[in-house]
């Protein structure tokens, strides 16, 4: 679905000496959930996307289940862990001495938020692939409030509570009238990051392809690799 979006934005970016990876999330979002309405269990549809995939999970009852992703209250993201590990395998797939960017839409940017944060604390590519991310692209997202018992701390609740933002280099695209997801919280996501650059468009929760976004993002990645 992502590539079919950014197709436009692919053929500039390839023409520009760029190579664009696209990698699939790993989970498989039902077609189906069963809740309860008035003690009783009824079945509903999840919409008419066939195949959607999500990163990470809000519950382990109905993996359809994203009421919670917009609450901003600490919680623990179900199988992160699968999604981090795909990352880093493409990563290694990588020249040693090639930079890399990433680029998610909705919860893929929620994502981008936590692999910046794990970028910073990655200074060596010998331990972490993922030291080779110099910057990112987060459209129309939210910041992360995963929390792993303690152990991961969400970003945003981390940088908040150290009053430190992340010194990754980062571009935030979002809609005017975004209603799936508000760019209230799109701001709050650029407001973690040092010096973050903002994109805005007229539309909603959608991934423009206009000649103008195109431009701007290839302008972003030539200004990170100079």
């Amino acid at each position: 679905i992502m590539k079919s979006r950014t197709a436009k934005l692919e053929k500039k970016l390839i023409k520009a000496g760029y190579k664009c990876i696209y990698l699939e999330a790993p989970h498989l979002l039902p077609m189906t959930s069963t809740i309860k309405i008035d003690g009783e269990e009824v079945q509903i549809t999840n919409g008419q996307r066939e195949n959607a995939k999500a990163w990470f999970l809000y519950s382990k009852d109905d993996g359809a289940d994203a009421s919670m992703a917009l609450d901003e209250k600490q919680m623990k993201y179900i199988g992160l862990d699968a999604s981090l590990d795909r990352v880093r395998e493409c990563l290694l797939q990588c020249d040693d001495d090639s930079s890399c960017a990433i680029f998610g839409f909705s919860q893929g940017a929620t994502f981008c938020h936590i692999l910046s944060m794990l970028s910073v604390n990655a200074t060596n590519q010998n331990d972490d692939p993922l030291a080779k991310i110099q910057c990112a692209m987060l459209l129309s997202g939210f910041p992360s409030m995963h929390n792993q018992g303690g152990s991961f701390l969400s970003p945003s609740t981390k940088l908040r509570a150290n009053n430190t933002l992340l010194d990754v280099k980062s571009l935030h695209i979002y809609g005017e009238i975004d209603t799936s997801v508000p760019n209230s919280y799109s701001k709050k996501l650029a407001n973690c990051y040092v010096n973050p650059e903002i994109y805005v468009h007229g539309k909603g929760h959608v991934i423009p392809h206009n000649a103008a976004l195109c431009e701007r993002v290839i302008s972003f990645l030539e200004s990170t690799s100079s």
